[in-house]
């Protein structure tokens, strides 16, 4: 198994490190939201169908209350569709992707929080970096770490392809906002 090489060079000095972390928290929040419209369109997926097909089992037994003449293949059909529901109610309530989404849109705000006050100390880097701040920040990163859900790699990876780094200044890839700002 080939292994790639890792451009990983850690931090030099203070202000290095307080800006791989306010990259972190950036990209952490980003994956956050990702993964949060990720299951929230997952939810619909699963529930648009769910709400679709209770619908038309119960007009459906409405109609066999008010019509005594059903035709045995509409009974089954009614029954495979009454069966379908019902496995796919489940599968929601099993999957929980409106409360896993909406955990993640909290992460995702707390990291950003974070990112916030990391920027602020940035800023002020000329000054001299408030190492009891960076302290209680990195702190609160490694708390949100422990309580977040997971992201998958592959939602993380995406996340820093699309934030673009240059040089010293901490840049976004514009496409990649306005193509989630559009997307909200």
């Amino acid at each position: 198994m080939a292994t790639k090489t890792s451009r990983y060079i850690p931090p030099q000095c203070e202000d290095q490190l307080v800006l791989a972390w306010l990259r972190r928290a950036r990209e952490s929040q980003m994956a956050h939201y990702e993964m949060a419209d990720l299951l929230s369109k997952k939810g619909r997926v699963l529930g648009v169908p769910v709400i679709l097909l209770t619908s038309l089992i119960g007009a459906s037994a409405f109609t066999s209350v008010a019509s005594q003449i059903i035709p045995s293949w509409a009974k089954i059909l009614i029954g495979l569709l009454s069966i379908a529901a019902a496995i796919l109610s489940s599968l929601q309530t099993f999957f929980g992707y409106a409360d896993r989404a909406e955990k993640h849109r909290t992460s995702a705000a707390r990291f950003g929080a974070v990112r916030r006050q990391f920027e602020k100390v940035y800023a002020k880097r000329d000054k001299g970096i408030d190492s009891k701040a960076v302290e209680t920040l990195c702190q609160e990163l490694d708390k949100l770490a422990k309580e977040s859900l997971h992201v998958p790699a592959s939602i993380f990876l995406r996340v820093q392809r699309d934030v673009l780094y240059v040089g010293d200044e901490d840049t976004v890839n514009t496409n990649a906002v306005q193509s989630e700002m559009s997307e909200r």
